[in-house]
């Protein structure tokens, strides 16, 4: 029985090494045109985002979600932030088959929110919203949907523009303002800079931040880059400040008739990373593994 607590301890560990750590991102440009269909469910490699699969549509005519996130128990969670035919907010917070890719509408508060992100330090959904010259930070019930604006985050620009959430293991908030391409830190409700990122970033993308396992952090980067190419990747960020890296993009653009532009294949409204389970319970999966073997 030593030898296989011994084994099963081994495989708890090793189950944190990697080189790429699982995602999920709902898709805005999904093949064919037109783009106001669907969004679809794509899973992928963050070291490999070109080779993502299709997991299935998420079958919301019309709705772009800006926001997705999994809570610590695996449940993957997607927020509607606009109607992708007219570019107006939309809302409502929506479960999402990580088998099928079906999102199911689970309430709707009327509140429009840019992105979404799940605190593992008070076990919370979060959303964001900017609205003149607020940020407003809102908590979201994932029983019914309700959202509750809990306060206003301070010392971004005059104007923010937040696209991107992100909260680390220690509960610390990032929010990407992509009218200034800087990514903020929390220290309580007061931002303030981090990064300038080296890019000119825009459109619907999203952020989080891997806290089961490093605190690493992973940018959905979408923009214009060198005409008339966009560019669609997974940059990746310390938390401290220290480093911020272009990383992969999620293949080659495509042209279509009577468009000048090369649409990437994706078009990230967010990224989820599927979080580790706590070390006890993953330590006794690997055991009952095991002993299934017997």
């Amino acid at each position: 029985m030593r030898k296989l607590l011994a084994f099963a301890l081994v495989l708890a560990c090793s189950a944190t090494v990697a080189h790429g750590v699982v995602a999920y991102a709902p898709n805005a440009l999904p093949r064919p045109f037109p783009f106001d269909g669907p969004d679809e469910l794509i899973r992928f490699d963050t070291d490999d985002p070109a080779n993502f699969e299709i997991v299935g549509s998420m079958g919301v005519n019309d709705i772009g979600f800006g926001g997705m996130d999994f809570d610590a128990d695996g449940n993957l969670w997607a927020y509607a932030s606009l109607y992708k035919s007219t570019g107006g907010a939309a809302s409502g917070l929506y479960s999402v088959d990580t088998a099928t890719g079906q999102a199911t509408l689970v309430g709707n508060s009327y509140q429009s929110l840019d992105d979404l992100a799940y605190n593992p330090v008070d076990g919370k959904m979060y959303g964001i919203r900017s609205q003149g010259a607020d940020m407003r930070l809102y908590s979201i019930n994932v029983a019914t949907g309700a959202t509750t604006h809990v306060g206003n985050f301070t010392g971004m620009p005059a104007t923010p523009r937040a696209i991107g959430l992100a909260i680390d293991s220690d509960g610390n908030f990032y929010i990407h303002d992509n009218n200034v391409d800087k990514i903020y830190k929390s220290n309580g409700m007061a931002m303030s800079e981090l990064y300038l990122l080296p890019q000119d970033t825009g459109y619907s993308q999203g952020m989080t931040i891997d806290w089961s396992r490093d605190d690493m952090g992973y940018h959905a980067a979408v923009g214009q880059g060198v005409f008339p190419d966009y560019f669609s990747q997974i940059n990746t960020f310390t938390t401290d400040g220290s480093s911020y890296v272009l990383g992969p993009d999620f293949g080659p653009n495509e042209y279509f008739s009577g468009s000048a532009y090369g649409y990437p294949p994706v078009e990230p409204g967010d990224i989820a990373i599927v979080p580790l389970p706590e070390p006890s319970s993953l330590l006794l999966l690997s055991i009952l593994a095991l002993l299934r073997r017997r």
